[in-house]
């Protein structure tokens, strides 16, 4: 399976450093391990914008512009990974759904950068990151039906199914899911910051998906 760049996408000139890992992954309840990585990690966050908005995080503020330059205004629609970080900042938590969601939420959390976790046999052919059009829409998990126009998405042969805002309900990680399709949407965010981001989700996968993480 390719991951291939829409040219209309490719030409508004902001950097496109999309990261795709794939795994052959255990879906399983999350262990107290992987909480714990996850209580601890929300602290952190908390600490590290020190009050401030999650929109002023850097990384978060240059997906907001990917966002207006694709053609969506970034405060109805915001970013998954700022969308998940003012729950934190409100004191809401993570819902845990299953140990590979939560680490993909996890990273997104840490690290500003939305994420996307799908469930490789229900995608059909290559993958394309293009700008949806108009009356493009899916059904979005908890959301009904988004309208997708102006969304940077990911469109396979059957179309699109996932977006850095939300995925749709084609795709999923669930309980039958035997392999990880792990994309890191880094829009307008530089190189290092989401080698580093693919470095963090390796781990975790590894551990907590792959491994039991309360043997880590």
């Amino acid at each position: 399976m390719q991951l291939k760049i829409d040219p209309a996408l490719a030409d508004l000139g902001i950097a496109l450093n999309i990261g795709m890992l794939d795994y052959d992954v255990k879906v399983a309840a999350s262990t107290d391990s992987l909480f714990t990585t996850m209580r601890e990690a929300m602290s952190l966050r908390i600490d590290e914008l020190m009050g401030e908005a999650a929109s002023s995080d850097p990384v978060i503020a240059g997906i907001r512009e990917a966002f207006r330059k694709t053609g969506k205004d970034p405060s109805r629609y915001r970013p998954s990974s700022e969308a998940i970080t003012r729950r934190v900042l409100a004191g809401k938590g993570i819902s845990s759904i299953n140990n590979v969601v939560d680490c993909g939420n996890l990273v997104s959390l840490m690290t500003g950068i939305p994420v996307g976790c799908y469930d490789t046999d229900k995608i059909n052919g290559d993958i394309t990151l293009k700008i949806a059009g108009p009356g493009e829409l899916y059904e979005g998990l908890g959301r009904g039906d988004v309208n997708l126009e102006g969304l940077p998405v990911l469109a396979d042969d059957t179309g699109p199914f996932g977006t850095p805002y939300s995925d749709s309900i084609r795709t999923p990680v669930g309980p039958d899911c035997t392999k990880l399709t792990f994309i890191l949407f880094g829009l307008n965010i530089d190189i290092e910051h989401v080698e580093a981001a693919a470095e963090i989700a390796d781990t975790l996968i590894t551990s907590f998906c792959i491994n039991n993480g309360d043997e880590v």
